[in-house]
């Protein structure tokens, strides 16, 4: 299939001729009007496109099936050409809303889109900034924390430092749930908090020899258990601010909630999981009320504007974001951390 583009006075007489010389049921794939006709301005002036197949007329012995193989693939061409239009068309309409704003307000742009935001999230945030600073935008430090305001309170937190509530995370197999326990754990003994560790995962007890070792180096306490019972019982004696690494099997981790109804419970997720599987696990888990999500292994990509368009499709609160290896790799996320992040880069 080609498309040949065809040039006249206006739309109806173009019409009419092409009905006349190629038929009635001719795709039309596209129309412009008031195009440039030479090197003057016709206000009439139109061009349409239609698909044309490249092989001769079909012969009437053809059989019906090849006349519709060849009808299938003449509209799924067009059907091509005309997404690859749209897209082209949009592309165009992002560039000229953009010429309207300030440099500053372009350069936050780029960034953003540099470190994997979404285009149409990054145009509606520097709009919003524009919108409410006007020519005032110019001034760069202004606009870019006006900028990281707007992102933050797209995001809703869910706070896990400030009360005595205990928490339990759960997640994929391999998500980081045991290094998200650990961070969070650190993170509460430097305020001052009395956090305890109890590992549930009666099947592997894999994390066992690695969570004795960090007890010994940090001084933080951890407990070990083998059924749900056993969980149950560590949870409800003594009054540490208690967090409960869960495993990553499903049979077991059901069981652990169930017998956890009134505790906090946080969806621990890799930074770099498709929508997909993240839409998948959450959505194999709605029978537990998640309270927040805490992403992991940031470390491992440069683009931290993909993250932030999950967050910000996802809807659900933040509690914590998780990098590298050592202690200090988390983030406690305030309303200003996004942007910040976004455009300034890693804060550990």
């Amino acid at each position: 299939m080609r498309v040949k583009t065809y040039t006249f006075e206006d739309v109806r007489t173009g019409m009419e001729v092409i009905k006349e010389q190629f038929g009635p049921d001719t795709i039309i794939v596209d129309i412009k009007q008031n195009v440039m006709n030479g090197s003057k301005t016709a206000q009439n002036c139109c061009e349409i496109s239609i698909a044309l197949d490249n092989d001769p007329l079909v012969t009437m012995d053809n059989s019906l099936g090849e006349v519709r193989k060849k009808t299938e693939a003449v509209w799924s061409d067009a059907a091509k050409y005309l997404s690859d239009r749209l897209l082209s068309i949009e592309s165009d309409m992002l560039t000229d809303r953009l010429k309207n704003y300030p440099t500053t307000l372009k350069v936050l742009y780029e960034k953003m889109l540099r470190s994997g935001l979404d285009r149409y999230l990054a145009l509606s945030l520097v709009s919003e900034v524009f919108a409410e600073m006007g020519s005032l935008s110019e001034n760069s430090l202004k606009a870019a924390f006006l900028l990281k305001s707007r992102l933050g309170k797209r995001i809703s937190l869910c706070t896990v430092m400030s009360d005595d509530a205990s928490t339990a995370l759960i997640g994929p197999t391999g998500s980081g749930k045991t290094e998200a326990a650990k961070k969070l754990a650190l993170a509460m003994k430097e305020e001052g908090l009395d956090p305890l560790i109890i590992a549930y995962d009666p099947v592997k007890r894999g994390t066992y020899s690695e969570y004795i070792n960090f007890s010994g180096k940090t001084g933080i306490p951890v407990q070990f258990a083998s059924h749900a019972g056993d969980l149950k019982t560590q949870v409800q004696n003594g009054n540490e601010k208690k967090i409960i690494d869960i495993t990553g099997h499903s049979v077991h981790q059901r069981e652990a909630v169930q017998c956890l109804p009134g505790m906090r419970k946080l969806a621990v997720l890799p930074a770099g999981a498709r929508d997909e599987a993240v839409d998948q696990y959450l959505s194999a888990m709605s029978y537990v009320s998640i309270a927040g999500l805490i992403f992991t292994k940031l470390d491992e990509y440069d683009r931290f504007g993909t993250v932030c368009n999950t967050i910000v499709r996802l809807k659900r609160p933040i509690a914590a974001l998780i990098g590298g290896p050592e202690a200090k790799d988390i983030v406690i996320p305030g309303p200003g951390t996004f942007g910040t992040m976004l455009i300034e880069g890693k804060t550990w």
